[in-house]
């Protein structure tokens, strides 16, 4: 157990980030669009008529600053823009962070986000609902979110939440889990340790700080891929991590529009539209592949 845990020591994510190209078919045509450092992130077509500014945080596989090419949710989302005629600028920040800026109006669109239940108030308006601020756009596909613990832990999840009340338990600041497992955090029936992000949030079950995380299983062993440990150090982390049956949910992506911005119901129509041409040409899951192959190579020697 130590050693796992001067391993995660080890991570780095003190990579250069790239400037990564976008290309997409439009009418025919292949188009490419480079894109450029603008207010402290990334912009692609910066001259449009209509720029939007974008909020994510590094999420691999899905998206993160130092994947190959920012992976695939990054490059379908800007594709999707730039299809649409808008000029784009992307941040990473933490999810809390992220959140707030789209809240309060600062961003146009917040990504990729969980399902929101009408009921979840406001990380920032205790008298607002996030989806009075924030509207939800049709879903992408997503991953299974899980109780995760150290192989060998005698824990027994039967499905019941109230079979593992008695765990501590990990979670990220500011993530929206399940409808559920919310409401018992909330109403302290749960004790929970809160964690910035994934990286912690392995360090906490890796020095026996929490007994479970709540994590897609995906997201985790991503977050291992990308580091600059050895192949024999990733695998040695990564094995030592079970998702526990059942899985609590499979959460489906969704895009946030904030509805502070001007024609918000159009923006939010154009990402539908090309959400909805994505999934009905079955292009969703070849789309995926291509663009993780690209960057796991790893993947297979691990």
């Amino acid at each position: 157990m130590k050693l796992l845990v001067m391993l995660f020591f080890f991570f780095s994510t003190q990579v250069v980030a790239m400037l990564t190209p976008v290309t997409y078919e439009k009418d025919g045509e292949v188009i490419t669009k480079n894109a450029v450092r603008y207010k402290g992130g990334y912009g692609y077509n910066v001259n449009a008529e209509h720029v939007l500014r974008l909020v994510t945080l590094d999420w691999p596989p899905y998206i993160d600053e130092h994947l190959c090419n920012k992976g695939w949710l990054y490059q379908f989302t800007i594709q999707s823009l730039l299809k649409k005629g808008y000029g784009v600028y992307i941040g990473f920040y933490p999810w809390a962070r992220a959140v707030r800026e789209a809240e309060l109006g600062k961003a146009d669109i917040l990504f990729p986000e969980y399902f929101i239940e009408s009921t979840v108030i406001s990380d920032n308006f205790l008298d607002k609902t996030r989806n009075e601020l924030l509207a939800l756009s049709q879903p992408i596909p997503g991953g299974d979110l899980s109780f995760v613990a150290l192989k060998g832990n005698q824990i027994r999840f039967n499905g019941d939440l109230n079979s593992v009340k008695d765990q501590v338990i990990g979670v990220v600041r500011s993530y929206k889990n399940t409808q559920q497992l919310d409401e018992m955090i909330d109403n302290k029936q749960i004790d929970t340790i809160v964690a910035n992000n994934e990286y912690q949030l392995i360090h906490l079950l890796l020095s026996n700080r929490v007994s479970l995380i709540v994590a897609d299983l995906e997201v985790l062993k991503a977050s291992v891929y990308k580091s600059e440990l050895s192949i024999n150090g990733k695998r040695q982390i990564i094995e030592s991590l079970v998702a526990l049956e059942p899985k609590l949910e499979y959460k489906p992506l969704y895009f946030s529009i904030s509805k502070s911005i001007p024609h918000w119901q159009k923006v939010l129509k154009d990402l539908n539209d090309e959400i909805k041409q994505k999934r009905q040409s079955g292009q969703f899951e070849n789309f995926i592949k291509k663009i993780k192959q690209q960057c796991y190579g790893v993947e297979k020697a691990a």
